[in-house]
């Protein structure tokens, strides 16, 4: 008898948001001039400018809320973390729009808390016409992580603008990095989270 048997790790939930939360995101991101300014350990030349949420943030937290415990029911990947005496509900911290031009780029990274999402808001570019250039990472995210035989394996999403109003959500340890767009002279918008668990 031939078995095959497959190493577990964890994946990710990619749900649409509700029509309503996403035209109001959408507004308040291209407003970016009345938010107020975030930075980070990322902040820097050639990496988009980061902007705090507030107007929808009420709303959108319930949203990811919802996502979590859905993330929680699949994966089971919460109860794995061992480091606290007993049960912490979880605490959205306020999430951000990152505002990127052509040619920025976020670098390979992770985040603080437990869980962590991505929203596509805008994207500007025909995605057949990024990668008409030869490039295939061209506009990608992408998820690295080491294999069990020593090398990176990827898992990557090649976004479009069939991807505006869809969120991402994953581990937040999980390495990840924001490639080039290259043919529009227009923004990609997108609004990123964390979740971490409540201190009591």
């Amino acid at each position: 008898m031939t078995e095959f048997i497959h190493v577990k790790n964890y994946g990710f939930l990619q749900t649409q948001l509700p029509t309503d939360l996403f035209i109001k995101l959408k507004e308040e991101c291209r407003n970016v001039k009345k938010l107020k300014e975030m930075k980070s350990g990322l902040s820097g030349r050639g990496v988009p400018k980061h902007f705090f949420i507030e107007k929808c943030f009420p709303q959108l937290k319930e949203y990811v809320l919802y996502c979590a415990d859905k993330y929680e029911k699949q994966f089971k990947y919460i109860e794995t973390l061992k480091f606290l005496n007993k049960n912490s509900p979880f605490f959205v911290a306020p999430p951000w729009v990152n505002v990127q031009k052509r040619y920025e780029f976020l670098p390979m990274h992770n985040h603080d808390g437990v869980l962590s999402y991505n929203i596509w808001i805008q994207i500007p570019y025909d995605i057949k016409k990024e990668l008409e250039g030869g490039n295939k990472n061209a506009s990608q995210l992408q998820f690295i992580y080491p294999m069990v035989h020593g090398t990176l394996g990827f898992h990557e999403f090649s976004l479009s603008q069939l991807d505006e109003g869809s969120l991402i959500m994953f581990p937040s340890l999980f390495v990840h990095a924001l490639h080039p767009f290259y043919t529009s002279t227009d923004v990609r918008l997108s609004v990123a989270g964390n979740i971490l668990l409540e201190a009591k």
